[in-house]
């Protein structure tokens, strides 16, 4: 039984985020609180009318739940009070509020207006999730190649982290980013 309920037209965005091993063994920059706003309020801009269910599959499941459930409650606030990215002015009712609820698999963070729905995958093995984040219409990945693939496999919006590599890092000269990020993926 599902503990959200979605919308007919909702838009299904699948997020990577790769954190743990990027941190403690490369030690390579990593996509921060800042870019998960700024891809989730894209995404919020360019889908007005529709519910978004983001699709979360991660490596750092705390560090998820905490960080990117605020970027979506951020985001949507931002977008009800008008700040579209385009100029527009909107209203905010004051009982848009984010909630999160908990249940034994997911997480979800709904508006009282059912604007945005995070889900968070958990216990699935690492083909699963690609096998879930392949089959969302868009994508928002963090760095690292499983993310690419997502992305790559699931067409629609690919948002990546420009700041991967980071200056000075040792993969920095071995890295083409014209290579790497097709010319249609949108850099944050």
């Amino acid at each position: 039984m599902c503990a959200f309920s979605v919308s007919s037209d909702a838009v299904y965005i699948g997020v990577h985020i790769r954190r743990a091993d990027m941190v403690t063994d490369y030690k390579y920059t990593v996509a921060n609180d800042g870019y998960f706003r700024r891809a989730v309020h894209y995404m919020t801009w360019k889908f007005p009318n529709n519910q978004l269910v983001f699709v979360v599959c991660t490596d750092e499941l705390s560090w998820a739940k905490l960080h990117f459930t605020k970027a979506v409650a951020y985001s949507i606030d931002h977008v009800t009070m008008g700040i579209h990215g385009n100029g527009a002015i909107g209203n905010r009712n004051d009982s848009d509020v984010i909630s999160t609820t908990t249940t034994a698999t997911t997480t979800t963070a709904t508006t009282t207006t059912s604007k945005a729905v995070v889900v968070f995958s958990e216990g699935h093995r690492a083909e699963e999730d690609l096998a879930i984040l392949s089959s969302c219409n868009h994508t928002i990945m963090s760095v690292g190649t499983y993310g690419w693939w997502a992305g790559y496999l699931a067409g629609g919006i690919t948002i990546y982290y420009r700041n991967f590599p980071r200056r000075g890092a040792e993969l920095m000269p071995l890295f083409s980013r014209a290579d790497f990020f097709p010319p249609e993926w949108i850099g944050f």
